[in-house]
């Protein structure tokens, strides 16, 4: 007797070769997508592509371009993923720059009126050519005149420069003494920093240093709250600790803040409260 195994020889081998083509597929021969949607991205891909946004916010000052180029992404709420990319680069000590471009770009998503000076563009220095000077000819008329090499002189090179603040202005100064809140009793001791231009309007995307005596410098924005304020940031502040504060790239340390005391609770403890601080612009 006779069996016949045709069938189940054709059925093997058709999962044996489905197996192999999703082998080759992942690993050897991977897809490569070319011009898909933006909200098909991966979640790094869409982390990289917020940043260029961000950048090209900075560079072009176009809040309208900015935020259509976001929505592409499809999130739900553009402004808060902005807002947790940013502080996520900021706790994992990424670049400062970059998240200050996101906190910028958060606050043109919150507040479409939101204007910015846009960044001015590097214009290449033109290159100098240093003309080779030919070597005095030798005066024996036997001799063959050796053509002189031209070789190309040194040329300029543009280097990089520094990324210059979306909005110039005088320093930011501490308006007054800071405001001590102890009622109600906050849960955390947090340092309240407002910063305000000259015309009392909120200013995001303002670099903040803040230090302490014990060393360690740390950064942080405005902008990242704009349910509060486009021009609010805060820092959670430890019982007992003093810290010095700066606003913006040139304005002057504020030396001497702490987490205030206000009192004792039903145990006896002390409890602190929060400070608040107002910036501006002269």
């Amino acid at each position: 007797m006779t069996e016949n195994r045709g069938s189940w020889y054709l059925l093997t081998g058709v999962i044996i070769g489905v197996i192999i083509g999703l082998i080759l597929s992942v690993t050897v021969i991977p897809v490569q997508y070319i011009n898909t949607d933006p909200s098909t991205l991966s979640a790094e891909g869409k982390e990289a592509y917020r940043i260029m946004v961000a950048q090209a916010y900075l560079a072009e000052g176009d809040g309208g371009r900015a935020r259509s180029r976001l929505a592409l992404l499809q999130d739900v709420n553009p402004a808060e993923v902005v807002i947790a990319q940013a502080q996520s680069m900021l706790a994992e000590s990424g670049s400062d720059a970059r998240a200050r471009a996101l906190a910028l770009l958060a606050a043109a998503v919150s507040e479409p009126s939101l204007s910015i000076t846009p960044l001015p563009m590097l214009t290449p220095m033109a290159a100098e050519i240093i003309p080779a000077t030919p070597e005095d000819a030798g005066t024996s008329g036997a001799e063959t005149p050796q053509a002189a090499a031209n070789t190309p002189g040194a040329t300029n090179t543009p280097r990089p420069t520094m990324t210059p603040q979306p909005t110039l202005g005088s320093p930011f100064v501490i308006q007054e003494e800071p405001t001590i809140i102890c009622d109600p009793l906050p849960a955390i001791s947090l340092l309240q920093i407002i910063v305000l231009d000259a015309s009392g309007q909120a200013v995001p995307g303002v670099r903040i240093e803040i230090s302490q005596a014990t060393g360690g410098v740390e950064t942080f924005y405005t902008g990242l709250y704009p349910e509060v304020s486009l021009g609010y940031a805060d820092y959670q502040m430890l019982p007992d600790a003093v810290y010095t504060v700066r606003i913006g790239e040139s304005g002057q340390p504020v030396t001497g803040l702490s987490a205030p005391v206000c009192g004792n609770d039903a145990a006896n403890k002390t409890t602190y409260g929060s400070l608040r601080v107002l910036f501006t612009q002269p």
